[in-house]
């Protein structure tokens, strides 16, 4: 990594670990000193004054001198920074432990490196923490677990000296192995930091083997504790292959299946791949579902493959019962070829060997994209740079069906003389793109799609299920989440909607929307984990992906040509297109391909109806939009392109402080007027998308606005009442989907001005009207 890269890196480590926060104990269990304060900081205030400082301290503690050396070659380039106007910038220095005044510690937001032993500053502040660390043990509080050369990474904890500042740190007792951390983590891009998911985290090696948050007094929180120090079990152990289960997430048989298939795999890839490869043994590891795979690894794929300790990490539950994604041939293949200067290539000669990629095989996926005109060109696909915009989903299964034409246009020995640095003449691509374009219509003439059952709309009962915790225990993929679908489920509930986001700042530029891939995020397995924990519940399942507009909302969206039109519609058709995809693969029943983009609809209807035209290709469920109330809804042209209508619905129902029940029933009554007018011209079934009211005083006033200081749970339970009162026994309504209940019921704590209902009073206005 380029060292003008290193100073955000470590502010977003700092950044990153403060959201999640890590802890070591002494004994009993202490908490923070907050003499003279008039109440314990929270992170919140911890993070709000690192922003206000903006300077860290890396104090290190190393007393061999190398060491020392070595930590001041890697902080120089760092201290010499300028401070940009990016919140994700900071002044940066550094000092050794045995140089560091008082006054420093005070006043600085310290972020402190070394052994413990080695780190008298830090022996110091963990006095005040509940952690405690020497050689033959590491304590969290009560638990005790064995120091066999663990690591501790630890997030923002209100300093003993000053508890309105923080003070982070990463330890253990062998000084070497936590230097090497230190560097990994500042010189790979801050991910490491960055994606650190819980306020304390300790590996035994790269795996986390225990991680957890704090509570509000910054003691352990027993409800976000997970401990996987025991270790796996080993099932099978050959020559070549070594299979171990996490929690008992498989059996012998299916390590025996696995192996059994690689040992033919091998073969097969050995006729197209000759030559020999590292002979050191392959280990695989199974979890039981995406949070423990996420918690141990900091991956939530999948799977996943490590080339340097020649480690396959894959989840082994349900969901992904019968789809193999072909991670442990790409190990093999690396081993015997290294990547290719072309990303295509690397990832497609694993998947050309994969059968079931994303259960019916690469081959079966490519025909419905090329017959619903999705597929890559050649330029496309051998565009580095392109495919890190593309979804991996289209990206990989083009990847798969294009290793299988190389190798049958070129021959195997010109496919692996050109693997490693693939170089084409204009002429030569010329030529390999119309070779492409006939092997892609020989491909869709001979796809058959399965026709897949439509499952109807039922009459719609349910939540906006939102993604709140952005972190592998308390997002879509966790046990939290499980949790609170269940209660969505008792409460009534047939219905919920999943909401991935991606982001754009400028509401005048085309922009290319990412993909969320971040293992805490609203990513593919977490939606699909969701989804799937959903349908175990007959719930209905709606994948309503949104995109957050930064100092806006989508209806602010306005390119200023037509130029720019075309390009934000293409950048946007890239990236809903992949969730379409991904509901198709699971089995999601309906998707909604876009939310309140007031302007792009209005201004350009047409566009949406291609837009849609080519997901019905691809995808085979009910297909909605969400429109905003008002305009929006009121005069979208595409209506009869959709399935059924979505509404966003924040129209207010009073202006007065205190209204009766019948005033905002009266002025329900002439929403839903509108609401009609649409329906009788269209004669579409529509269904609340979005309603919602915030638990503040007065929240018909204004019901999209941000929240006041207010909390008033009965006005809340007023709204809830007089919506459900209204929409009963309407032949229009298919009925209403909630904004919002969070993916973990603990959101927000108890006192709460939020939109959700959770375990406020109208939750129960819900329970009694959902379960009619």
């Amino acid at each position: 990594m380029k060292r003008k890269h290193i100073v955000v890196t470590l502010v977003i480590a700092l950044l990153a670990v403060g959201m999640a926060s890590v802890q070591l104990m002494s004994g009993a269990e202490h908490a923070p000193d907050v003499t003279g304060l008039d109440s314990v900081p929270t992170k919140r205030q911890l993070r709000r004054s690192f922003f206000d400082k903006r300077e860290i301290m890396v104090v290190y503690g190393a007393t061999d001198s190398l060491l020392a050396q070595r930590y001041k070659e890697l902080l120089e380039p760092l201290s010499r920074q300028e401070v940009t106007s990016s919140w994700r910038s900071a002044k940066v220095t550094f000092k050794n432990a045995s140089s560091v005044n008082e006054e420093d510690l005070q006043q600085q937001v310290v972020f402190m490196v070394g052994a413990i032993d080695e780190h008298a500053v830090l022996q110091r502040f963990l006095a005040n923490t509940p952690f405690y660390v020497d050689k033959a043990k590491i304590k969290i509080g009560a638990k005790s677990i064995d120091n066999d050369n663990a690591l501790l990474s630890v997030g923002f904890y209100p300093s003993p000296l000053n508890p309105t500042l923080p003070f982070t740190f990463i330890t253990g007792t062998d000084p070497t192995r936590i230097f090497n951390f230190f560097v990994k983590r500042v010189t790979n891009g801050g991910q490491g930091f960055y994606r650190q998911n819980l306020d304390y985290e300790v590996y035994h090696g790269p795996k986390r083997v225990v991680l957890g948050d704090f509570d509000a007094q910054w003691k352990i929180d027993a409800t976000t504790f997970f401990d996987f120090s025991k270790g796996p079990k080993e099932l099978l152990n050959t020559e070549s292959y070594r299979f171990v289960a996490h929690n008992n997430a498989t059996d012998v048989a299916t390590a025996r299946e696995t192996l059994d298939r690689m040992q033919r795999m091998t073969a097969t890839i050995n006729d197209v791949v000759p030559g020999t490869e590292a002979d050191s043994k392959i280990t695989y590891h199974y979890y039981a579902n995406m949070e423990e795979k996420g918690l141990m690894t900091g991956n939530t794929d999948q799977a996943h493959m490590d080339t340097l300790s020649n480690t396959v990490h894959i989840i082994a539950n349900e969901v992904y019962k019968d789809n193999h994604t072909g991670k442990d041939y790409a190990l093999l293949l690396h081993r015997k070829l290294g990547s290719s200067n072309m990303d295509i290539l690397t990832k497609g000669l694993p998947i050309y060997f994969t059968e079931t990629w994303q259960k019916k095989g690469y081959r079966y996926w490519a025909g419905q994209l090329i017959a619903s005109d999705n597929f890559l060109t050649v330029s496309q696909l051998l565009d580095n740079d392109f495919l890190q915009w593309e979804s991996a989903l289209v990206r990989d299964c083009m990847a798969g069906l294009f290793t299988e034409f190389l190798l049958d246009t070129w021959g195997r020995e010109k496919y692996l003389a050109a693997y490693a640095d693939l170089d084409l003449t204009p002429k030569e691509l010329e030529l390999l793109e119309l070779q492409w374009q006939d092997y892609l219509i020989t491909v869709a003439n001979n796809h058959s799609p399965e026709k897949q059952p439509v499952k109807a709309l039922p009459y719609v009962k349910g939540f906006n299920f939102a993604h709140e915790g952005y972190n592998i225990y308390n997002g879509y993929g966790s046990g939290k989440a499980t949790e609170s679908l269940r209660k969505q489920k008792d409460m009534g509930s047939n219905a919920v909607a999943i909401v991935p986001y991606s982001g754009i700042n400028d509401i005048h530029t085309p922009t290319a929307f990412r993909f969320s891939d971040h293992a805490g995020g609203e990513n593919d397995e977490s939606v699909v984990h969701a989804a799937s924990v959903a349908r175990t519940m007959d719930m209905y399942t709606v994948l309503k992906p949104q995109i957050f507009v930064g100092g806006s909302w989508p209806g602010g969206i306005d390119m200023q040509t037509d130029a720019d039109w075309e390009l934000f519609f293409d950048h946007y058709y890239r990236w809903i297109r992949h969730y379409a995809f991904l509901a198709e693969i699971y089995d999601i029943d309906a998707l909604c391909i876009g939310v309140e983009f007031t302007k792009a609809t209005l201004l350009h209807p047409d566009a949406w109806r291609k837009m849609i035209q080519k997901t019905r290709g691809l995808y085979s469920g009910q297909i909605t939009y969400a429109a905003n109330w008002g305009e929006e809804f009121e005069n979208i042209a595409f209506w009869d392109d959709l399935d059924f209508i979505g509404l966003n619905s924040y129209y207010p129902l009073s202006k007065k402080d205190n209204p009766t029940n019948a005033e905002m029933a009266a002025k329900f009554d002439t929403i839903k007027i509108k609401i009609k007018t649409v329906y009788d011209r269209f004669k579409k079934p529509i269904v609340f998308t979005e309603i919602g009211f915030r638990s503040i005083d007065a929240p018909w006033k204004n019901p999209h606005a941000e929240a006041d200081e207010s909390i008033n749970q009965e006005m809340q339970q007023r709204c809830y009442e007089i919506i459900f009162q209204g929409i009963e026994n309407e032949p229009w309504c298919q009925g209403i989907l909630w904004w919002k209940y969070p993916s973990y019921l603990e959101y927000r704590g108890v006192d709460n001005n939020a939109f959700t209902p959770n375990n406020k009073l109208a939750d129960e206005t819900v329970r009694k009207w959902f379960s009619k």
